[in-house]
C-alpha cells in the first residue's frame, strides 16, 4: 500500500504569511515521518529483532536511524480559501522575499509554490461529483441576491444532503435557514434530503415583510417626532407631550436636542 497525505488548510481570511504556514506544516509532517521511521528502527534493535537486511546497514544509515532504501509519504497541502474579498497575498514563497537585485546567489533560492484554492475565483464547479459541487456554487454567488435565486432554481438544491444544507447554511450566513433545517426534510427510499430551494423562497419573502414593517415603524416614529417638536415649539411639558404623543421621556430630550443642533 502507498499512503499519500492530503491535507486542507480552511482559510476564511486573507494570510500575508500563508505560503510560509503551509510549508511548516509539510515540513512538520515530514519531520514527523522521518521521527518514527527512527523510533521504529531503535525498538527493533532494542528487542533484538532487526532482520537479516536491516543487519548489513552501513554506518551512515545507523548514524541516521535512516535507511538508504527509506521512503517518506509524499504530503499535498491544499489552501481552500473560503473569504468573500479577492485574495491579494502572496501565492508563493518568493513573493514574501526581499531580494537584492544584483545578488548572485538568487539563483540557489528555493521556492516554495502555494496550492490556493479561491472559491470566489472559480467560474465553474462542474469537475465536482460530490455536495462541493453544491456548496462552492452557492458560496461563489452569496454577496449576489439575484444570481444565488436564480441557483435555486436548480433542481439539485431541492435534494440535498444534511451536510451539505448545513455547510451552505453556515457559509453563507443565513442563521435562520439553520435554524428550521426540519421544516425541509424530506425522504427519498431510506436517505433524508433538504430543499433549500423552498427554504430560501419563504427567507425572500420574510425579508420583504421585515422590510415592509420596518418601513412602517419608521414612517410612524417620523411621525410622532414631529408631533414632539411641534408640542416643544409651543411649550408643552414634557410629560403632556409624553401621555399625548404616546412616547417615553429620554425620547422627548433626543428630539429636543436635534431641535438645539438645528
Amino acid at each position: 500500500m502507498i499512503l499519500q497525505v492530503l491535507a486542507v488548510e480552511n482559510q476564511s481570511y486573507i494570510d500575508y504569511g500563508m505560503p510560509v504556514r503551509c510549508m511548516g506544516y509539510d515540513a512538520a509532517e515530514y519531520s514527523r515521518q522521518l521521527k518514527e521511521r527512527k523510533q521504529e528502527r531503535r525498538l527493533l534493535a532494542r528487542h533484538k529483532e532487526e532482520s537479516e537486511e536491516e543487519l548489513k546497514t552501513t554506518i551512515d544509515e545507523r548514524l541516521s536511524g535512516i535507511l538508504r532504501s527509506d521512503r517518506l509519504h509524499p504530503v499535498y497541502t491544499i489552501c481552500l480559501y473560503s473569504g468573500e474579498e479577492p485574495w491579494d497575498g502572496p501565492r508563493k514563497l518568493s513573493d514574501m522575499m526581499e531580494f537584492d537585485p544584483e545578488e548572485s546567489v538568487r539563483a540557489l533560492f528555493k521556492d516554495y509554490p502555494l496550492t490556493l484554492f479561491c472559491i470566489n475565483e472559480q467560474e465553474g464547479f462542474e469537475e465536482f461529483r460530490s455536495g462541493l459541487k453544491q456548496l462552492f456554487r452557492a458560496m461563489n454567488c452569496r454577496k449576489d441576491k439575484e444570481r444565488m435565486s436564480e441557483l435555486m432554481k436548480n433542481e439539485a438544491y431541492s435534494h440535498l444532503s444534511k451536510e451539505t444544507w448545513e455547510a451552505i447554511a453556515v457559509m453563507t450566513d443565513n442563521a435562520a435557514m439553520l435554524q428550521k433545517k426540519d421544516k425541509y426534510k424530506t425522504e427519498n427510499g431510506e436517505e433524508e434530503e433538504y430543499n433549500m430551494c423552498q427554504a430560501l423562497e419563504e427567507l425572500i419573502e420574510d425579508n420583504r415583510n421585515e422590510g415592509r414593517r420596518e418601513g412602517r415603524n419608521e414612517g410612524n416614529l417620523e411621525k410622532t417626532k414631529t408631533v414632539v417638536r411641534n408640542m416643544l415649539d409651543r411649550g408643552y411639558e414634557i410629560e403632556d407631550i409624553c401621555a399625548i404623543a404616546g412616547c417615553e421621556a429620554p425620547f422627548v430630550e433626543d428630539v429636543r436636542k436635534e431641535l438645539l443642533l438645528q
